[in-house]
């Protein structure tokens, strides 16, 4: 969980988005990611796949993004979101 912080953390403001996987929803999420990424040691090959997989999986499984965020506990969780970290070692 306390990779996601970040996003916990971007939270109230990402749901004032619009409800849809725009451009600016996917690069905000793919920002968050690559920084707790980052700060946790990942190289920025690996921690690059593991976003891209992990917001993909994210956008099949919540097409919806203000709805993604409201379930964040269950994305984090989601074991195909997991799948991705095995990208980044």
């Amino acid at each position: 969980m306390k990779k996601y912080l970040l996003l916990m953390i971007l939270l109230p403001f990402l749901a004032s988005c619009e409800n849809t996987w725009d451009s600016d929803a996917r690069d905000m999420f793919k920002q968050a990611c690559m920084k707790t990424a980052n700060d946790n040691g990942t190289p920025e090959d690996k921690a690059e796949k593991m976003c891209d997989c992990r917001l993909e999986k994210i956008m099949e499984k919540h097409p919806n993004f203000a709805e993604a965020m409201e379930n964040i506990t269950d994305v984090i969780n989601d074991p195909e979101v997991k799948k991705c970290d095995e990208l980044a070692q």
